[in-house]
């Protein structure tokens, strides 16, 4: 959906930070992400975050739970960038983002989490879409 979505403003030659930059201008506020505008629209209690509310929040309980050594948490770091543009992350990600690319890729951040490598990336996508 996000990818029609960002399609749809690339062939009309109108990026997403130029949507983002148009909704704060006339909003005096960042433009929330889908998620919380979807789950806003079904409950009124629920917050309307932005990108960076849910990334921030969603890793900050990943944080809580989990004991990460100092790479392990350098690497959460690279995640939560990449999460703020994209909502969502997958192993091919670490493969073809520059982000993950300049720092080693999927080979060396699957090093970096050992086996719970495919669990925390499970973990975040249920969290950033709960």
């Amino acid at each position: 959906m996000l990818d029609d979505l960002r399609d749809k403003l690339r062939k009309s030659h109108f990026s997403e930070k130029d949507l983002q930059r148009g909704h704060e201008l006339v909003y005096k506020k960042p433009l929330a992400d889908i998620i919380s505008m979807v789950k806003h629209a079904s409950d009124y209690d629920v917050p309307i975050l932005t990108a960076r509310e849910r990334v921030e929040k969603t890793v900050a309980q990943l944080a809580e739970k989990h004991a990460f050594t100092e790479e392990q948490k350098n690497w959460l770091a690279y995640i939560q960038e990449h999460l703020i543009e994209n909502l969502a992350i997958s192993p091919e990600d670490f493969e073809t983002m520059p982000v993950f690319e300049r720092h080693g890729g999927l080979t060396r951040a699957k090093r970096i989490f050992g086996e719970a490598f495919d669990a925390i990336l499970k973990e975040i996508n249920e969290s950033l879409a709960a």
